[in-house]
């Protein structure tokens, strides 16, 4: 059908011709359940077309449950034109809500007076359906395909009530007809392409292209074109689409946004940085912008802008809902504070983002790594440990890596305790702090707690793994910790295993670890002919660093030891 026949229809509403343009966007909008632009639309034409303007009016009030604002309306289209069928038919829907059998003779009388006027045939269809009378809307429906069967809103109508019931074929049979009968009907493309949306997102494309190829200059194909190629992942074409629709009128706020993003996916990061920045001078509140805004400035490593950003990120208000934080906005921010060294406040944020998937085992080795990267090994330690848990992990190298992050901070402590125990007395002195000889215990009791995780989580590698040499060699250091003359000898057991799994192998890629423990015996039995002057002790000393020299002829350490021996 040609749309002057609406025009026809409510030509005496009309008094200019962009009145008429007014409405039929309000139309689309109110079909699209775009209710805000839709309202504005309709307030602009009301002057004009104050009949149909002031019942859509109504209408979306309705859809807000908010009967009292749409009987105002209703009424103020009766006020400006006492000809008004339309607001007539809201009124009498509202009012009669009670009485039906009143109800259907009102709209009966409406819809005798106006057989051949397939719009206002279709408003009292909805008056009944609105009143749960859905056997007098086919009936009406069935009037308005006798007076104009080419009328295209008859099929969107009835396309609209399928799809409500869960029969988005029939309900796609209903928006193609529309099409058939006017292939000018943009509305009736995107109803079409919405029901293919999440069914068959090619689908749903190609029918906008249709609707666009057939209407060339129409905005709301091509607005729809663009938001079906940014959702599906083809941004390319989104940009293209958005940056033709820019140049025909603003965008809205969600094209703005689905275009910023668009770029953003795309890898334009330059782009996408002007566009976020010209939308938050605007909408300098909303969260996904400021959140694609703090990812954007982490692509173009602006950590300051990123920290800045996820700070107001982080700060916004609720506004009555609760924003839903994103893994990714946890891990962009943090790695921004990594980067300028905020590292106590990147830890707390990446235990948020940990919480937010805590059965998801990756990202907290990937925190691990990071951690033990910037020397922060007892965090890193714990991250692993919930990977480990979370993955319920009975793989030997990770409980390796996690006793390799416990034997690293032991040492940290352990050095720590030396360089205390070696500090000179009253140097804490009026600090206000704890004296030397309390610090030294601390830090000798941290490195024996890290010491039992660190031997704990080895002895784990030799149960999973017996005839690897990893648990007991590194087992071997995490205790030498605690016997750091080697008078104890604490890692005899574990480096004899070493050696005994080394040589027997015949492993030539690991001989530095038979050298240290080789070296480890020679050094314990030098010590302990020196204090009881053992021969076994000596002759053990000399055997172990020549075993050294065999394999490295240069070890100053064994050498030592041979001279020493000889004297």
């Amino acid at each position: 059908m040609k749309k002057s026949l609406l025009l026809v229809v409510i030509f005496s509403f009309l008094t200019t011709p962009g009145a008429w343009s007014q409405v039929e966007k309000g139309i689309e909008l109110f079909l699209l359940e775009d209710f805000e632009e839709a309202k504005k639309t309709f307030e602009q034409s009301a002057s004009q077309a104050p009949d149909i303007s002031y019942y859509y009016l109504g209408e979306i009030a309705l859809r807000k449950n908010n009967s009292e604002e749409a009987a105002a309306y209703y009424e103020k289209g009766i006020s400006a034109d006492r000809e008004a069928v339309f607001c007539r038919i809201g009124k009498t829907k509202l009012e009669l809500k009670s009485n039906p059998e009143e109800l259907k003779k009102s709209i009966k009388a409406i819809t005798n007076k106006n057989k051949k006027k397939a719009p206002v045939l279709l408003a009292a269809a909805q008056a009944y359906l609105d009143n749960n009378l859905p056997g007098e809307a086919a009936g009406v429906l069935s009037m308005a395909r006798n007076a104009d069967k080419t009328y295209p809103y008859i099929y969107i109508f009835e396309g609209d009530r399928l799809k409500e019931k869960g029969e988005p074929g029939k309900a796609a049979t209903q928006y193609e007809q529309a099409v058939n009968f006017d292939p000018k009907c943009a509305i009736a493309y995107v109803k079409n392409s919405m029901v293919y949306e999440s069914i068959s997102p090619t689908t749903a494309i190609n029918t906008l292209k249709s609707g666009l190829e057939a209407n060339p200059d129409n905005i709301l194909i091509r607005k729809y074109l663009s938001r079906s190629y940014y959702r599906n992942g083809f941004y390319e074409q989104a940009i293209a689409e958005y940056e033709t629709l820019n140049r025909s009128e603003l965008l809205q706020s969600e094209d703005a946004r689905n275009y910023a993003a668009s770029l953003y996916f795309a890898g334009k990061y330059n782009e996408a940085l002007t566009s976020l920045n010209h939308i938050v001078s605007n909408e300098p509140n909303h969260p996904v912008i400021n959140r694609l805004l703090m990812y954007t400035q982490d692509k173009l490593k602006n950590y300051d802008e990123v920290i800045a950003t996820g700070k107001k990120f982080f700060s916004l208000p609720a506004s009555g809902e609760n924003i839903h934080y994103l893994v990714t906005d946890y891990t962009v921010f943090a790695d921004a504070l990594m980067a300028k060294g905020q590292i106590d406040e990147a830890i707390e944020t990446y235990r948020k983002a940990v919480a937010v998937e805590p059965a998801q085992g990756a990202l907290s080795k990937e925190v691990a790594v990071r951690l033990a990267g910037a020397d922060r090994t007892a965090e890193a330690a714990d991250f692993y440990q919930k990977y480990i848990e979370a993955e319920s992990s009975e793989d030997a190298s990770d409980y390796l890596q996690l006793g390799i992050y416990y034997y690293r901070t032991a040492s940290q402590f352990a050095g720590k305790a030396t360089a205390a125990g070696k500090a000179p007395a009253g140097a804490v002195a009026n600090s206000g702090q704890s004296g030397t000889e309390g610090d030294s215990a601390a830090l000798k009791e941290s490195t024996a707690q890290y010491v039992s995780k660190a031997d704990e989580a080895f002895a784990k590698v030799i149960e999973l793994a017996p005839d690897s040499y990893q648990g007991y060699y590194w087992r071997a250091n995490a205790n030498t910790l605690l016997d750091p003359d080697l008078s104890k000898g604490s890692a005899s057991e574990d480096y004899v295993k070493t050696i005994e799994i080394l040589t027997a192998s015949g492993d030539k890629e690991n001989q530095s670890k038979l050298i240290e423990a080789y070296r480890y015996f020679s050094i314990y039995h030098l010590y302990q002919f020196d204090a009881n002057k053992q021969a076994t002790d000596k002759n053990k000393a000399r055997e172990y660093a020549d075993k050294v020299l065999q394999l490295k002829p240069d070890d100053e350490t064994s050498l030592k030891i041979i001279e020493v021996l000889n004297n």
